[in-house]
């Protein structure tokens, strides 16, 4: 999704450190497979309608996972149909609810440390891949817990069952965690303190 983004403002993934493009083994169909292939071969006149199309007078390659719900706007169909996923099994853990910024901090590990600085440093470049690809994002539609966003986001203490993308990429909002996580069935929630521990 984040290649389309680039695409349609002319920005380059390869600005983006963390972006790189996904290889084609993490998606199940094959038709989003041979899309990953063609990312970074531009598009000509002839592929219009054919894995390219054009928005604001410009041919756009198509993404992976990508369809067309009408002239101008593009959906995408849901994470497990278009990424490979693991198996399910129980996690337990905090899941963090902020707006554009959920993210699940397994039980016993940390939250990643978003770095400081100069974001145009090298080093401020690295620290910030290596805290998106800690990041888990939680998908909560299909247990329909509901999201209560509140000033400085809300800390729940959660237990379920879930599939993990198979393989690290861009996950969430703006592509911004290393990993995403469905979950299936809800074991347990309680809201955590103001303070102090999570559990």
């Amino acid at each position: 999704m984040f290649v389309l983004v680039c695409a349609m403002t002319g920005i380059s993934t390869q600005a983006f450190g963390q972006f790189i493009l996904p290889k084609p083994e993490v998606f199940v169909r094959a038709e989003d497979q041979q899309r990953a292939r063609f990312l970074e071969k531009p598009c000509a006149s002839i592929d219009e309608g054919h894995g390219c199309y054009r928005y604001d007078g410009r041919l756009i390659r198509e993404a992976p996972c990508a369809y067309h719900i009408e002239a101008g706007v593009i959906g995408f169909v849901p994470t497990d149909q278009c990424y490979k996923m693991d198996a399910p099994r129980r996690y337990r853990g905090v899941w963090i609810d902020e707006f554009e910024g959920q993210k699940f901090i397994p039980e016993g590990t940390r939250a990643p440390e978003w770095p400081r600085g100069n974001p145009q440093s090298p080093e401020w470049q690295k620290k910030a891949d290596q805290a998106i690809a800690a990041t888990i994002w939680l998908d909560v539609d299909r247990a329909k817990l509901g999201h209560k966003w509140q000033q400085g986001g809300r800390r729940v203490f959660i237990e379920f069952i879930g599939r993990k993308t198979m393989y690290p990429g861009n996950y969430g909002h703006m592509g911004m965690s290393g990993q995403e996580i469905i979950v299936d069935r809800v074991i347990a929630q309680r809201q955590c303190p103001q303070i102090g521990a999570c559990r």
